[in-house]
Parts: C-alpha cells; structure tokens; sequence
C-alpha cells in the first residue's frame, strides 16, 4: 500500500515537472495573444536546443491552441522545428511569421503593431523574442494599443510587461516606439471627422 502509493506520487511529481518544462519561458496570455522567449530557450552561448523548441511548440499547439508563431529572434531555428513538427499536424499547421522589430524605425515598428493587432481575436499566436521581455512585449504592447485604442499603461499591461525589464538604453529606445504610438493614437482618436 504504502509502495503504491509512495509510486504515484514520484509518477505525478515525473509528470507534472516534464509537463511545465514543456512550456515556453516567461510565457504570458491576454485573449489568445501570447508572448515569451523563444521555443527551445537555452543558456549561452546559442539560446536554442531544437529538442526543447519541439517540445516547446508541441505544447503551445496542443495545449494553448496556438496556430500562429512570430519571431522576432532565432527565425530560422524555429522554422526548421515548425517545418519538421508540422508533418504531425498537416490538417492545421503551425504558420509561422519572421518579423523584425527596431530602436530607431517607428514607420516599421507602426506596420509591425499592426499585423500582430490583426491576429488578436482572429488566431491564437504566440510572438517571441530570445526572453521574451523586451522586443515581444514592445510588439504586443503596440498591438493592443492598435486594437484596441488602449494607453500605454493599459496595452503594456495585457502584453505581460514589467517595466523594471527596460533598463538599458536600447531598451528604452525600443519601447519609446510603442510609447509614441500610443500618444499618436489617442491625439487622432479625439478627432471627429469634421476635424479631419
């Protein structure tokens, strides 16, 4: 008895350890929009392990019903993985998007913000950067912003961002652009069309 019992536990701690490796880092969700680092984040010097990108995507597909993934990094890596894990699921494969994102193009940041906005409330997507905390945020950030006519504030928060994460310059530089963006928005939102 105690022997049976004493296996399920280790069988569940087994199950439930695997389980959340499984998940990607710094992973965050708002309505079907899910941002976090890269699938198969690893430590120095590469950032990826094709093993755990697998296992990483198979879990975003089959547990959080993603079908769509942007990258911001590792382009290439991922889309080799999404190829080769696609043959599991050729009747709804896992479309899969590279973008870019920039301290100084906010022309670009601006079309950036908007397709990711499309895709919020049509399909569930899940954007990453290498953490997941600066380049995806700024990207869903600008997104909701754009769907949603939210300030900052508001659209920083559903993107899952933590203001303590922007501390280099380059990084400040990044999420002035969805900061801007927002300003933008609400000066035109505010004009009637006779104003226009």
């Amino acid at each position: 008895m105690i022997r049976t019992l004493l296996a399920t536990i280790i069988l569940i701690f087994i199950a439930s350890t695997s389980y959340a490796q499984k998940a990607p880092n710094n992973m965050y969700e708002q309505a079907g929009a899910i941002k976090g680092a890269v699938p198969g984040f690893a430590k120095k010097p590469k950032y990826f392990n094709a093993k755990l990108a697998a296992e990483n995507l198979r879990y975003l597909y089959g547990e959080k019903g993603v079908r769509l993934v942007i990258s911001l990094d590792h382009c290439n890596d991922v889309g080799k993985v999404i190829r080769k894990i696609n043959v599991n699921f050729e009747n709804e494969p896992i479309e899969h998007l590279c973008r870019k994102i920039y301290r100084n193009s906010y022309d670009k940041n601006v079309a950036l913000f908007e397709e990711v906005a499309s895709a919020i409330g049509s399909i569930k997507f899940y954007i990453h950067c290498r953490y997941g905390a600066h380049r995806a945020v700024t990207a869903l950030t600008g997104a909701w912003i754009a769907r949603q006519r939210l300030t900052f504030e508001e659209a920083f928060e559903k993107a899952g961002g933590k203001k303590r994460a922007f501390r280099s310059k380059g990084q400040k530089q990044l999420i002035s652009q969805a900061k801007r963006y927002a300003r933008e928005k609400a000066r035109f939102s505010g004009c009637g069309e006779e104003d226009l």
